[in-house]
């Protein structure tokens, strides 16, 4: 059966190095008369890493929250949106997941990372550290508290380690001096700690968490030479789940051979007041910045639906696995895997290092018709790197050049200012300087 792919609806999944999808499709929209306000719909599934449902999660959505039911399931209507749809997914014990799309969709999946937790009695001095990271986080007697005071009881303290396939937002950060700027991360964590009545703490005014941070093996494991001698800028920053920016923190903090101490004090971040839950003790990382970002954009220009969905069908469609890979200037790769469905028109790679190489794979869901893979053609403007593209039975690769910065940072822009789109990428109206074209047939 040669099931067409419609190209009536539109879906735009933006990657950038934390491949944050955003979706663009034919929209649901909701009116009463000519000047009602239109509105866009959203459902899902909150799993974790094995599968298995997230119930009480917190869906945000435009600062719109759900929370997810025992199969994990959300749903929710929001008010059209020109500048997107950012999604923040909260659960105590697991790290945050963000997500910007451009318009609503459908049996979305999103997937949470749980952290290491240790029960801890706050009223002495506690060292908590993950096993798998290394991070080591000196916890001072008395330090934690809620909104109405000392902690209820004894608290989870949970550290969530940050890789490029977990990290929040997408690399795109605003300065002390407030510029915008991109960024490559040597090392990142959320921390959170919950009392036993379940009310998220935050740190008192003047207390104080040391973190030890090791520089992770997926960043080359040791920090770059840049950053120790000075020659290129490197600072934390914190993440913002309002903005979904990364917020540069003035907060003491050293940068060694293989790690990152910092030093995070009550009081300097958010103030005094009450402690945001959707927060906590916030999400960390520490980056070296570059302000010259490059982009690419990836275009599914025919691809027939078994092959995204293979036969009889499922709901939701699995979608055609697409990963890329780029080194790090100081050692070590970022990379991320996304699913892509069958409404996919492009993708955007974004907040990618100019003039580097950028590895691209294509795989297509098990049962997919073997000509899926057979029939994979994949061109690229400039052209691929030599031995590529390459061909296997559930799909392809290739290697390209990420192309020259394209002039700003974060999600690409056209020439009117305005997020590139569909009719943008048909009408070259997009400001990437490197474009891969994915075609087949059954």
């Amino acid at each position: 059966m040669n099931r067409k792919r419609v190209f009536g609806s539109v879906l735009v999944v933006c990657m950038s190095v934390a491949m944050i999808t955003c979706d663009m499709q034919n929209e649901e929209r909701t009116s009463t008369g000519a000047d009602a306000i239109t509105s866009q719909t959203f459902s899902g599934r909150v799993l974790d890493a094995l599968g298995e449902p997230v119930a009480g999660a917190r869906v945000t959505i435009n600062g719109i929250t759900r929370i997810t039911g025992a199969s994990g399931q959300y749903a929710v209507v929001i008010a059209d949106s020109r500048s997107g749809y950012r999604f923040d997914i909260r659960k105590d014990g697991f790290g945050p997941v963000t997500e910007l799309r451009l318009a609503g969709e459908l049996s979305l999946v999103h997937r949470m990372e749980a952290g290491s937790t240790r029960l801890i009695r706050p009223t002495v001095p506690n060292t908590v550290s993950d096993p798998v990271s290394g991070i080591q986080v000196a916890i001072p007697a008395n330090a934690l508290r809620s909104n109405t005071g000392q902690p209820a009881g004894d608290v989870r303290f949970t550290i969530v380690p940050h890789t490029s396939q977990t990290m929040p937002g997408d690399f795109t950060a605003q300065t002390a001096t407030g510029s915008q700027v991109a960024l490559v991360s040597v090392g990142a964590v959320t921390l959170q700690a919950v009392d036993s009545q379940n009310n998220t703490l935050g740190l008192a005014p003047g207390a104080t968490l040391d973190v030890v941070m090791p520089v992770p093996a997926a960043a080359g494991g040791q920090m770059p030479s840049c950053v120790l001698t000075g020659a290129c800028r490197a600072a934390m920053w914190r993440f913002a789940p309002a903005s979904g920016l990364w917020i540069e923190q003035p907060i003491p903090t050293t940068f060694n051979p293989r790690a990152t101490n910092f030093t995070v004090r009550g009081g300097t971040q958010g103030g005094d007041g009450p402690i945001d839950p959707s927060d906590g003790l916030g999400t960390w990382n520490a980056d070296v910045e570059f302000n010259r970002p490059a982009c690419t954009i990836i275009s599914f220009a025919s691809v027939p639906l078994d092959c995204y969905n293979p036969p009889p069908g499922t709901t939701p469609e699995p979608g055609i696995d697409v990963s890329f890979t780029q080194a790090l200037a100081g050692g070590g790769t970022k990379s991320k895997t996304s699913a892509v469905r069958s409404s996919a028109a492009f993708v955007v790679l974004y907040n990618l290092r100019p003039n580097v190489a950028v590895d691209l794979s294509f795989t297509f869901p098990p049962g997919a018709p073997p000509n899926c893979a057979a029939n994979l053609v994949i061109t690229s403007t400039p052209p691929p790197n030599p031995g590529f593209p390459t061909s296997s039975p559930t799909g392809g690769a290739t290697q390209v050049d990420s192309g020259a910065p394209w002039g700003g940072t974060g999600y690409p822009t056209n020439s009117g200012g305005l997020p590139v789109s569909f009719a943008d990428v048909a009408t070259g109206d997009y400001p990437c300087n490197s474009f891969v074209e994915i075609t087949t047939s059954l």
